[in-house]
Parts: structure tokens; C-alpha cells; sequence
């Protein structure tokens, strides 16, 4: 798909909860040409001590009249306002970077590369989503931001989903409002006890799985690298297929500084290689990735 750089303008830089914020952006030509699970990379103008750009997960997509578009009509003809055109990225205000993002207002100007990376790629997923009785959708953290437009699209495609949040504290379950018209159920759980179960998010995820050894899932997961690594050796345990959205530091974007390499199983053979996660990924099958 069509990657586009280039100079858009802030709609709006909402605060939310616990250091988050919901940055919606003018861009009509990104929004229209991404796939679920993609991500874009952010550049601050104007500042000549902040080089990198920061990736974002694209959270949402949304069209002119501030109404959600069907993702499978996105490059359809549409009534004029109702065509993809507002990019919506969820963030936390974290390190030196994303607080200066956090200060833009409306009508700021940033530089945008968009969109980025192998998403959720439906001629990969669906004949295990097929097979499935019920996707199980496990967000951590901000990593809830890379699964509402994967969630949105199985939606669409009338897929029975559930949500399991985890995150420190109750301020830190940000996004999670977008999810209820998608899922039949949502399985909160924070660190602190402040919501839901008190302790990581794996926990109640693996009581679900254990009480339904007879069904079958597709587990689809995102967050930090720790809860994947627990979600996954679930999913190995109780035999389901599982996709996860990897987040790594990035330094390009595009595959050529090699910064955000992961090891990974080669094919058809019991060596290692890399692969780069904002290219080849940031959704990979759980069994390709390298976990030790």
C-alpha cells in the first residue's frame, strides 16, 4: 500500500486519563490508504533537538463528518464527508518527545509518514479466524491502540470478539469505550487492583481458556513484551493460533536503520534470522517470533 509524507494539521489534541492523548489529524490521502494494524511516524517541526520521528499505532480512522467509515468500503466512492480523512493516533506522554506532541493544539502543524508496516492482513487471518469460535482480543497498556481497527473490520465481518485490557491502573484503560459496540464482553484488569482483576491481564485470559477447553480461538494480542510473551506460551498451552502486534523502538520507520530488529524462526529450517518490525512487521504469528 501507498505511503504518503506529509505536513498535516492537528484537528485536535485531546487529554485523557493517566498522561494519554487522542491526536486526530487532517489527513485524508493517510487515512484513506491504511490497512488495520499499520502504524505512522510522527515528526515534531521546527525543533532541531528532536531528530527521530516517534511511531504510532493508527488507533482509528474516521471521515470528514467525524463518523467512522466501513474499512471495507474505505476506497469506495462516498458522499462527500463521509470518505476516510481523519487519522486518530493514541499516545502516552512518556519521555521528552510525546510531551512536546502533548503540547500542540489545534491547528498546529506536524510532519506525518503514513502508513506504515505489514498490518493485519486478512488473506492471513481469516481462515483461522474462520475456525474460530470467538477471536480474544489482549491489549496492554497502549497497546490497546493497535487493535480497535482490526476489532472494527472482524466486526464487520460479524466475528464474535472479546477484550482482555490489562495496564498499571484504572487512568491508564484508556480507548476501551471505542471497543463496546465490537465485543460481547470485556475482561479488565489492572496491576494496582484499581479495575477489574488485581494483577496482569494473562491472569483472567487463562481462567477463560481453561474453562472452554472444547472451543476454539484466535487470539489476537498487543503490548509490552513481557505480556506477550506470557499471552503467547497461553495460547501454546491451550493450542490456539495467535497473532501479535509488536512494539520495538523504531529509528526510521522504513527498514533501513535496522534498529527494531526481533529474531525470528527461518523457514523450513531450524535457523534464526531477523526481520525487521516495521516492515516485515509489526503483525507476526506468534510461532515465527524467536521468544527466549
Amino acid at each position: 500500500m501507498p505511503m504518503h509524507d506529509e505536513i498535516v494539521a492537528i484537528r485536535e489534541n485531546r487529554p485523557l486519563t493517566g498522561g494519554h492523548y487522542l491526536l486526530s489529524l487532517d489527513a485524508p490521502r493517510q487515512a484513506s490508504a491504511m490497512q488495520p494494524g499499520q502504524f505512522a511516524m510522527l515528526r515534531i517541526l521546527g525543533r532541531s533537538d528532536v531528530l527521530l520521528r516517534r511511531p504510532m499505532s493508527i488507533f482509528n480512522v474516521l471521515a470528514g463528518d467525524g463518523r467512522a467509515p466501513q474499512l471495507r468500503t474505505a476506497r469506495a466512492k462516498s458522499r462527500p464527508g463521509q470518505s476516510p480523512r481523519i487519522l486518530q493516533l493514541l499516545y502516552k506522554a512518556v519521555g521528552r518527545g510525546t510531551r512536546m506532541i502533548a503540547e500542540l493544539k489545534q491547528g498546529d502543524k506536524v510532519g506525518l509518514l503514513a502508513p506504515l508496516g505489514h498490518g493485519f492482513v486478512e488473506e492471513e487471518y481469516l481462515p483461522r479466524a474462520r475456525e474460530a469460535d470467538e477471536i480474544l482480543q489482549v491489549a496492554g497498556g497502549i497497546g490497546i491502540a493497535a487493535l480497535l481497527l482490526p476489532a472494527k473490520r472482524l466486526a464487520e465481518m460479524g466475528f464474535k470478539q472479546r477484550l482482555f485490557f490489562g495496564a498499571r491502573s484504572r487512568a491508564d484503560l484508556v480507548g476501551r469505550a471505542e471497543f463496546k459496540p465490537l465485543v460481547r464482553a470485556t475482561q479488565l484488569a489492572t496491576e494496582n487492583g484499581s479495575a477489574g482483576h488485581h494483577g496482569y491481564v494473562t491472569r483472567p485470559l487463562e481462567e477463560y481458556l481453561a474453562a472452554r477447553l472444547d472451543k476454539k480461538f484466535l487470539i489476537i494480542a498487543c503490548g509490552p513484551s513481557p505480556m506477550l510473551r506470557a499471552t503467547v506460551e497461553l495460547a501454546n498451552r491451550f493450542h490456539h493460533p495467535c497473532l501479535v502486534s509488536m512494539e520495538n523502538r523504531m529509528g526510521c520507520g522504513l527498514g533501513a536503520c535496522l534498529g527494531c530488529c526481533i529474531r525470528v524462526h527461518s523457514e523450513g529450517d531450524e535457523a534464526e534470522a531477523y526481520q525487521r518490525v516495521c516492515t516485515e512487521g509489526p503483525v507476526f504469528w506468534a510461532e515465527k517470533i524467536v521468544w527466549r
